[in-house]
């Protein structure tokens, strides 16, 4: 990756925009500390997101499988992952979706 570009990069965590330099996740997401989450690799060509609503479906699949509650809805989701290329200026490139259980009880 270019150098600066990591400084310029937006980040939706949590329920905020952020730039990517103040993004954190907590060291007791479960994410971070079992894996327990769910992802999909995305790209955007010509500033669009190729298939997005099967990613967001894949997306949904997965969470399903494991019982992990989406947060938003798959239109909410579609419309901040637009926003995200909005806002980092993306035309061409990868968008990656994470959905972790949180922190929680370590038991």
């Amino acid at each position: 990756m270019a150098q600066g570009v990591t400084e310029q990069m937006i980040c939706w965590i949590d329920g905020k925009i952020v730039p990517a330099s103040e993004a954190r996740i907590p060291v007791l997401d479960h994410g971070f500390l079992f894996g327990d989450g769910v992802f999909e690799g995305i790209r955007a060509y010509h500033g669009h997101v190729f298939r997005l609503k099967e990613h967001l479906r894949r997306l949904q699949r997965s969470a399903d499988q494991i019982s992990l509650k989406m947060p938003l809805s798959l239109v909410e989701l579609e419309r901040l992952v637009n926003l995200a290329l909005i806002k980092n200026k993306l035309q061409d490139g990868y968008i990656r979706l994470l959905l972790t259980r949180g922190v929680g009880d370590l038991g």
